[in-house]
């Protein structure tokens, strides 16, 4: 065996720009392969945490609320609902969350909006919003609320001003109240600066339905290990029972989902390309090797080589090329994609307000998971192997008489 690979690297260097026009047709695949991958799944992550930070991995509601988001689908917290969930070990955190609609008033402006009740030391440790303030300051006093830029700007209001709220509470009750703007925030999603007011839980329980404590629309639930999402959903329907439903992030975000679905889809049919050009041109190659060396292999067999110790000589031809172009492709293709990560490429013009009109941030990170490099150097590695069909299939075949009149 090491005689063979001896005479398939000899053989290798016989036509030295042939062999490194072959190696770098793989380099070329992979390299295009990896970064064109890498910057696809980096944008689907980027697009699914912006999603999940805001949705949690899972919600609790009330059972019906996913299909008809109503206040009157709200639930009264119990603590025995929250030990369910807090006694579980893959659980990160629960937020509990109230959200309704209401009109939101100043002078003679006037917007609908939606109130986001929340507990403001736990979400915001979650998804830090007081680092969003832009002016004012955080959440304190029961009476403080806040406001996103764009909304702000619409009723003309600044800080220390006092926002009138009027809208259906639970069970049709009227809900209205008197609160002041203490911070303006600006988060990457405009339809989250224009229309979101978020205020203290226990503010926004008041002003819903101040008859009786702990109402709720959701418990978000956010994971230590999102592979364990599944499992984590059953454990809590279990200890919940028919009461609530347990929605995942998966079925929130399932419009965002089916886009990433078809986005992949186009993706491949790109990359299916690539890979058939490189595939032709590595194959030519080794038509052609295999064509100039018809002589020598006659010659060979004819002084008593056995044909399967050419065919292994052949296939460790195509395996060296192949294997050096994808070392190669990696060590080039891999320090690029690795600074593209921890550097993403920013987006400007409008690619940037459809980015943030969707909670997006305008940038382009890029994908340095296991699976990005691993299934790109299987895929190539594989392409590059299928060359070594014919030569094998000839020499299994050949005819020495013909071969020496060629």
């Amino acid at each position: 065996m090491k005689t063979l690979l001896k005479i398939a690297w000899r053989n290798l260097w016989r036509n030295r720009r042939r062999t490194i026009l072959t190696a770098a047709a793989v380099i070329l695949a992979l390299s295009l392969a990896l970064f064109m991958r890498s910057m696809q799944f980096g944008w689907y992550e980027q697009m699914i945490r912006a999603g999940v930070s805001q949705s949690g991995h899972m919600q609790v509601h009330d059972t019906g609320y996913q299909a008809n988001q109503s206040i009157d689908r709200a639930f009264f917290y119990r603590e025995e609902t929250g030990e369910a969930l807090h006694s579980l070990k893959e659980v990160k955190s629960v937020l509990p969350e109230l959200q309704t609609f209401s009109l939101a008033s100043y002078k003679k402006q006037t917007k609908g909006v939606l109130i986001a009740g929340i507990d403001a030391k736990r979400y915001d440790k979650q998804n830090n919003l007081s680092g969003k303030i832009i002016q004012g300051h955080y959440l304190s006093g029961s009476d403080d609320v806040l406001l996103g830029d764009k909304l702000a700007q619409f009723l003309k209001m600044k800080v220390g001003d006092t926002l009138v709220l009027l809208g259906q509470g639970y069970r049709g009750i009227t809900s209205y109240g008197i609160y002041r703007v203490a911070g303006i925030f600006h988060l990457p999603s405009i339809e989250m600066n224009s229309g979101v007011v978020y205020m203290n839980l226990k503010t926004a329980q008041d002003f819903a339905y101040p008859y009786q404590p702990g109402l709720l629309t959701s418990l978000t639930v956010f994971l230590k290990d999102p592979g364990d999402l599944f499992t984590v959903k059953k454990e809590i329907e279990q200890k919940l029972g028919p009461a609530y439903e347990v929605i995942t992030w998966k079925t929130m975000l399932s419009d965002m989902l089916q886009t990433i679905k078809v986005d992949n889809i186009s993706g491949q049919i790109m990359l299916l390309i690539l890979y058939i050009i490189a595939a032709f041109g590595i194959f030519s190659t080794v038509l052609m090797m295999t064509m100039e060396k018809r002589k020598q292999y006659a010659v060979m067999v004819s002084i008593g080589m056995e044909r399967r110790k050419l065919v292994w000589v052949s296939i460790f031809e195509t395996f060296i090329i192949s294997l050096t172009g994808i070392l190669i492709g990696l060590l080039l293709a891999s320090p690029l994609v690795f600074y593209l990560h921890a550097h993403p490429i920013p987006i400007t013009g409008e690619m940037a307000k459809m980015y943030l009109q969707f909670n997006i941030a305008p940038v382009l990170p890029f994908s340095v998971k296991t699976h990005v490099f691993l299934s790109q150097v299987v895929i190539v590695f594989s392409l590059s192997l299928m060359s070594a069909l014919y030569p094998v299939i000839y020499l299994s075949r050949f005819n020495i008489l013909n071969a020496f009149r060629h």
